[in-house]
């Protein structure tokens, strides 16, 4: 009797055994295996959201791919570490101390920026006479990084004489990109304001303020033969009882891909005691030749204001 049991039970078993396999062979129910890798795209599937990087822009044939395999940011990275070729990572950092009720620039000098005309001579002077001089605490030289009439970049080093003007020794000098200390005595710093003009005490073209030992104007040219591209900005504003009103600007017109004698605006933000920071999904280029400002104006005078930009330049 036991036999008997055993042995119908594993004659179940083959008829099971069996039935399954005839079930796998019958045409168009085919039996798969997903052997396919974790998504890692950007889109939807099902109920399933993954994300993959941006993809890296590089070159083919001169002309501009894309690889989907290497994520935007190692992009940024390697144009912060030198390592693209022709590639060069750019900021500007404006800051203007007292905003006013008319349209400003975000620089410390807290007027409306003017640019020079024509190639000039500029010099440079510090409100202060104590520290700011040879074997002083305060600046003792700085660097001005220029564009000539041409468009092509120069640099120039002045040492500093107190409140004695010193000129630039060229006169080739047309748009100010840069203007820091590249020396300073054991204060570390600027004792005084120190002012970069036309000579003969013109216009002001830069100016750093006492205590801080680089210019802060969001006021930038491309140089000949480069692209500019920004890809964030950040607007930060304090004391701004009713607000303030922030404007990118540039005298280029991206839909006709002409330049213009006047400024347009690419982005404009209002703040009221806060900050926004926005990356550009797409970076904005600009050509060479253009000139780049970020303008500011309050509904109540007293403001303070910050700006920067950032993105990187590289050849045309």
């Amino acid at each position: 009797m036991k036999k008997y049991f055993k042995l119908k039970h594993y004659l179940v078993l083959l008829i099971v055994l069996v039935s399954l396999l005839f079930t796998s062979c019958i045409p168009g129910e085919e039996l798969s295996v997903d052997d396919t890798p974790p998504i890692d795209v950007n889109v939807a599937s099902g109920s399933v959201t993954a994300v993959v990087p941006d993809p890296l822009p590089v070159e083919v044939d001169g002309a501009a791919a894309y690889d989907s395999s290497v994520p935007v940011v190692s992009y940024y990275d390697m144009i912060a570490k030198g390592q693209i070729a022709g590639h060069t990572a750019w900021v500007k950092s404006g800051y203007n101390p007292n905003v006013g009720t008319s349209e400003e620039t975000v620089w410390s000098y807290s007027t409306q920026y003017v640019y020079p005309i024509a190639a000039m001579q500029m010099e440079v002077v510090s409100s202060d006479n104590t520290q700011d001089i040879p074997g002083g605490t305060g600046a003792l030289g700085v660097t001005i990084t220029y564009l000539d009439g041409s468009f092509n970049e120069h640099s120039e080093v002045v040492a500093l004489n107190g409140t004695t003007v010193v000129p630039t020794a060229h006169n080739n000098l047309y748009r100010i990109n840069s203007f820091r200390c590249t020396t300073v005595g054991t204060n570390g710093k600027p004792v005084g304001n120190i002012t970069l003009r036309g000579v003969g005490g013109g216009t002001v073209y830069s100016y750093m303020l006492a205590g801080y030992t680089r210019a802060r104007n969001i006021v930038y040219t491309v140089p000949e033969g480069y692209n500019l591209y920004v890809t964030s900005a950040t607007w930060s504003c304090s004391e701004a009882t009713k607000g303030v009103r922030f404007i990118n600007h540039a005298n280029y017109d991206d839909a006709s891909g002409a330049p213009r004698s006047f400024f347009l605006p690419y982005s404009e933000v209002t703040l009221y005691n806060a900050a926004l920071y926005r990356p550009l999904e797409m970076p904005t280029r600009f050509p060479e030749h253009t000139d780049v400002k970020v303008s500011v104006v309050s509904a109540q005078a007293g403001a303070m204001a910050d700006v920067v930009l950032r993105g990187w330049l590289e050849p045309n």
